[in-house]
């Protein structure tokens, strides 16, 4: 097991994760209906919820698909030379149309989620922004026409809970 997944099996249980993955599904769920989908009560949600808040391990928070209100949204594989990679994200992450950083192992040292209201405004991001940040040495673009599927459960989120079954 590697240390990122003992550290969060410290904070997490198998209740947190159902928690969880009830937000990422509905985060206007109240306490009350996560406790009768997963066989707990309300106070028991209620508490766990305020602990992982209170811990930094989630935060819930609107979202919305760029492409279905008119912008563009887009892809970005970097790789990066001579500069290391964590100089290059920390510079990345500064920027207000980048929406996700992700150092990788692979091809691409970094990922980027970027959204800009339209093709100009991508392109300037791209050839500009992007260009002027020391150890890039090379970006592709994969522009988003349509997002399909936006989700990060836990495996196995959609097989009822054992407790909920006993309910």
């Amino acid at each position: 097991m590697d240390a990122h997944r003992q550290r969060e099996d410290q904070f997490l249980d198998d209740v947190d994760r159902e928690i969880i993955d009830q937000l990422r599904v509905d985060g206007r769920l109240s306490f009350s209906e996560i406790g009768r989908r997963i066989g707990f009560s309300e106070p028991t949600v209620r508490q766990r919820y305020n602990r992982l808040v209170s811990l930094g391990i989630i935060y819930v928070a609107g979202m919305y698909d760029e492409t279905k209100i008119g912008g563009i949204a887009a892809h970005v594989g970097i790789r990066v030379s001579e500069v290391p990679v964590a100089r290059v994200a920390e510079q990345l992450a500064d920027h207000p149309q980048i929406k996700y950083v992700a150092c990788a192992l692979g091809y691409y040292d970094i990922i980027l989620d970027v959204v800009a209201p339209d093709a100009q405004a991508l392109g300037r991001i791209v050839l500009q922004d992007l260009r002027r940040i020391r150890g890039i040495s090379d970006l592709e673009t994969l522009t988003v026409l349509e997002v399909r599927k936006d989700t990060y459960l836990w495996q196995g989120f959609r097989e009822p809970s054992p407790r909920a079954l006993r309910s």
